[in-house]
C-alpha cells in the first residue's frame, strides 16, 4: 500500500486575512452599487409614470372643456384636484355659475367613489378601486384627490397630491403673476420626488428654486 507523507512544516492552502478583507470589501462595493442602481431605476420609473399621468390629465381636461365649456375650479392648494376627479371620472357632477363665475358641485351629485350611470368618463384610470402603482386617486374628506407616485412627507401611508389651479373669474388682462399658464388655461403639477416645490405664491407650494427643480408640471 502506498503511503503519502506530508512534509514537515508544510501548510494546507488557505486565504490570508488580507485576501478575506479584500473579498468582503468588493462584495460591499458591489452591494452598494446594486442598491444605488435600484434606487435610480425606481426613481426614474416613478418620474416616468407621473409625467405620463400629468399629461393624460391635461389632455382629458382640454377635452372636458370642449364638451362642457369650462374647466373645473381649483386654487392650487390641498384638495385642489377634487373637482378634476369629478369632471374626469364622472363621479358626481359640476355646474358653472355664470353670474358669479364659479364652478360648483351640483347638489345631490356629490362623488361616492363610483362613476355615475351614463356619465362621460374621460379617464378611467381615476377609479378609486385601482391598487398599487395603478392607483391614481385617494379619498380626502368628502371627495377624492389625484395623487402622484411618491409617498407624502406628512403621512407616509398616503401618496402625495397633485395640485391644480384654475380660477374662472380671474381677469385675463391682469393675471396672477404666480400663475404659469394664462388665466384661460390651468396649472397642474406634482411636487416630485422631494415633496417640495410648486409655483411661487401658490397655496400648495413649499421650498425654494432648488426644491422646484424636480417638479413635474404642465408648463
Amino acid at each position: 500500500m502506498k503511503t503519502t507523507y506530508r512534509r514537515k512544516g508544510a501548510l494546507s492552502p488557505a486565504f490570508t486575512l488580507v485576501e478575506i478583507l479584500v473579498v468582503i470589501a468588493i462584495i460591499m462595493v458591489l452591494a452598494a452599487m446594486s442598491l444605488t442602481g435600484y434606487d435610480f431605476v425606481k426613481r426614474k420609473e416613478a418620474v416616468s409614470r407621473t409625467t405620463v399621468f400629468v399629461k393624460s390629465v391635461g389632455h382629458a381636461l382640454e377635452q372636458y372643456r370642449e364638451d362642457n365649456g369650462f374647466f373645473p375650479e381649483g386654487d392650487g392648494g390641498d384638495d385642489s384636484t377634487k373637482q378634476v376627479y369629478i369632471a374626469l371620472y364622472g363621479d358626481g357632477e359640476l355646474e358653472y355659475d355664470q353670474e358669479n363665475q364659479k364652478v360648483n358641485v351640483r347638489p345631490g351629485f356629490e362623488p361616492d367613489g363610483t362613476a355615475d350611470p351614463g356619465a362621460q368618463v374621460y379617464l378611467n384610470i381615476l377609479s378609486p378601486d385601482k391598487l398599487g402603482k395603478s392607483k391614481k386617486v385617494r379619498k380626502s374628506g368628502d371627495g377624492y384627490v389625484l395623487v402622484d407616485a411618491w409617498r407624502s412627507k406628512a403621512d407616509d401611508s398616503l401618496y402625495q397630491e397633485l395640485f391644480y389651479r384654475h380660477n374662472p373669474d380671474e381677469d385675463p388682462s391682469s393675471p396672477d403673476p404666480a400663475k404659469m399658464n394664462p388665466p384661460t388655461d390651468f396649472d397642474l403639477w406634482s411636487l416630485g420626488p422631494d415633496g417640495e416645490g410648486g409655483p411661487k405664491g401658490a397655496p400648495g407650494s413649499t421650498g425654494d428654486d432648488k426644491a422646484r427643480a424636480d417638479d413635474l408640471k404642465n408648463w
